[in-house]
C-alpha cells in the first residue's frame, strides 16, 4: 500500500542539514519513497524556505546539491487562493503553518502531515488531516 505525505520543510532540513538524531527518520521517508511504499508531496514555499536556512547554515552550494537530490522524490503542490484565504481565516496563529497545512487539505490524495513541529498543529485537533512526526508514521506502518 502507498502512502501520500506532505512533509514540511523540518524534514527536508533534517536530512539536507544532516541534523542528528532526527535525520534516520526523515531520510527513511525518503527511501521508503525510492522503494515506492510512499509518495511525497511539498510546495514551492517549503522548497524556497528550506533554501534559504540551508544556505545560511550550510552554504549555496551544499544546499543546492542537496536539494536537487531531493527535488527528485517530492511532488510539488502549490495552493489556490481560496487555500491562503482558508489558512488567514483558521484558527491557526501561525499563518505560514496554516498555508502549508491547508494546501495539503486541498489535495484530497495526501493522507498525512508529515512535521516535527506537531505542537503547533496539535492545538487544532479536529484537523481533519492527521498530523504526525516521520518518528510516528514510520511506526505506524512498521517496526522501527
Amino acid at each position: 500500500m502507498a502512502y501520500n505525505l506532505f512533509v514540511d520543510s523540518d524534514i527536508l532540513l533534517d536530512v539536507i542539514l544532516n541534523r542528528k538524531p532526527f535525520v534516520d527518520h526523515s531520510l527513511e521517508l525518503f527511501i521508503q519513497r525510492a522503494d515506492e511504499t510512499i509518495q511525497l508531496f511539498t510546495s514551492s514555499s517549503i522548497i524556497i524556505n528550506t533554501q534559504y536556512i540551508g544556505e545560511k547554515q550550510i552554504g549555496i552550494s551544499l544546499t543546492r546539491t542537496g536539494m536537487k537530490k531531493l527535488l527528485k522524490y517530492l511532488d510539488i503542490i502549490n495552493p489556490e487562493k481560496q487555500t491562503i484565504i482558508e489558512a488567514y481565516d483558521s484558527r491557526f496563529i501561525d499563518v505560514e503553518d496554516a498555508i502549508q497545512y491547508f494546501t495539503a487539505l486541498q489535495n484530497k490524495s495526501v493522507e498525512y502531515f508529515i512535521t516535527r513541529n506537531i505542537k503547533d498543529y496539535l492545538k487544532y485537533s479536529n484537523t481533519p488531516l492527521p498530523v504526525l512526526t516521520p518518528f510516528q508514521f514510520l511506526r505506524s506502518i512498521k517496526s522501527i
